[in-house]
């Protein structure tokens, strides 16, 4: 069965995975301007060095903000049993569900702030010892010198925030946080401190839409869904949002898993085996021709 048309708001390409040859090139760029630098706190050219130290700073912080980006959203959801979403207090309806995960940064990112980071810490540090130390018209130097370690620091410490922020949502006792899918309904566990986890079944689900934040500068845009919840006995129609954009998946995926099981109840039980996860591999199959088609289509 044809996927459901990709909101015309939303991005019009699926996430693809960075080129190897890009991130071959960019890497070696980082490695020459670190070897640059070097070579330039060498020979006492303050002045160069500190041109080296922003080009590496800003290269590193965009490899990491690339990286993380890249391919973030083509992940598929884990069929996993439902237990394992509850803290064994109380018998899931469902046995098995399709959940999608919480994205979390990637350890590439994290590893190019600290590397990136502490380069520039580094070398930053050895400059405004050396403008200390000569005194006079080199203190003038640490106009720039010190916001520029102290950039380079809150870098750093970005990167070492990433890793922890990875061992936590990785550490075994802590429950998974994302979008859980089965026969019986919809499940978020909560993906932030505030909001507590929210539950509906199929029926309850009245309306699925898809709607896009966009931002003012930029125009960058941000999917979201926003479901239309009618609990039994009430009138009125309540609306919760689901921040698609946060989760591993493409969320165009979580937007076709949800309204096409939400319109065909007689094949919910598929959630409950591997045959809706074919299905959803075919879905993201037939996307990428179709967003290419509409990406076509803007530039004519």
């Amino acid at each position: 069965m044809d996927p459901y048309p990709l909101p015309r708001a939303w991005r019009t390409t699926p996430a693809r995975p960075r080129s190897i040859t890009a991130t071959t090139l960019l890497g070696a760029t980082c490695v020459l301007l670190a070897v640059g630098l070097w070579v330039a706190l060498a020979a006492d050219q303050a002045l160069i060095a500190i041109v080296f130290v922003l080009f590496l700073l800003a290269l590193s912080v965009g490899m990491a903000v690339g990286g993380d980006r890249s391919g973030g959203e083509r992940a598929r959801p884990e069929l996993i049993n439902a237990l394992a979403l509850t803290r064994a207090e109380t018998q899931p309806i469902d046995s098995w569900v399709y959940f999608f995960r919480q994205r979390t940064p990637t350890l590439t990112s994290a590893l190019w702030l600290i590397a990136g980071g502490g380069v520039s810490v580094i070398a930053s540090g050895v400059l405004i010892a050396r403008s200390l130390q000569v005194g006079g018209t080199a203190l003038l130097a640490l106009i720039g010198l010190v916001p520029l370690a102290l950039a380079a620091a809150v870098v750093v410490l970005a990167g070492s925030n990433t890793v922890g922020v990875r061992s936590r949502a990785r550490w075994f006792a802590r429950r998974p946080r994302g979008l859980a899918v089965g026969r019986s309904g919809v499940t978020l566990y909560s993906l932030d401190a505030v909001t507590f986890d929210t539950t509906w079944s199929w029926d309850e689900i009245v309306e699925i839409e898809p709607e896009a934040i966009i931002t003012a500068r930029g125009g960058n845009v941000t999917p979201r869904l926003r479901l239309g919840i009618r609990s039994p006995g009430a009138t009125e129609v309540e609306r919760f949002d689901v921040p698609v954009s946060e989760l591993e998946a493409h969320a165009w995926l979580v937007y076709s898993t949800l309204r096409f099981w939400s319109e065909h109840p007689d094949l919910r039980d598929d959630l409950d085996t591997s045959r809706a996860q074919e299905r959803m591999e075919h879905w993201m199959t037939a996307l990428a021709p179709t967003a290419d088609t509409r990406r076509d289509e803007k530039r004519s």
